[in-house]
């Protein structure tokens, strides 16, 4: 017997979220099924290993939350008023978040010290 070469990402994350599936699994799912869950997961800047356990409701290892953050930001076109950047998307968000300090870049500089205590702070800090 045979076996499907191509998994359709959608029916795979109905059948693991059933009634309850957020609407960012689906839209991640639809994405997935569009293009290849690598491009995907690349555009949302996780391994295609976490984007498989959150379609198939299995990511226990790290922010849930965060990876739906990135989804309304980077394929449901949620955006957040930047102090610095102005309109950004959230993904976008996040990812300046989560970069060091910069002082050979002003911008760079500035954000670090705005996402601190910017009230769409995500990243969690390091200790």
């Amino acid at each position: 017997m045979s076996r499907p070469t191509h998994v359709d990402q959608v029916e795979r994350a109905r059948l693991a979220w059933g009634e309850a599936m957020p609407p960012e699994v689906a839209v991640l799912a639809q994405a997935c099924k569009a293009r290849t869950s690598r491009a995907v997961a690349r555009q949302l800047g996780y391994s295609d290993a976490t984007i498989s356990y959150v379609l198939a409701n299995k990511y226990q290892a790290g922010d849930q939350e965060k990876v739906f953050a990135k989804i309304r930001g980077a394929l449901m076109g949620e955006t957040v008023l930047c102090p610095i950047l102005d309109e950004i998307g959230r993904d976008r968000c996040l990812t300046e978040q989560a970069k060091p300090f910069a002082a050979t870049n002003s911008t760079r500089a500035r954000l670090f010290h705005a996402c601190k205590t910017c009230p769409n702070r995500q990243q969690k800090d390091v200790a």
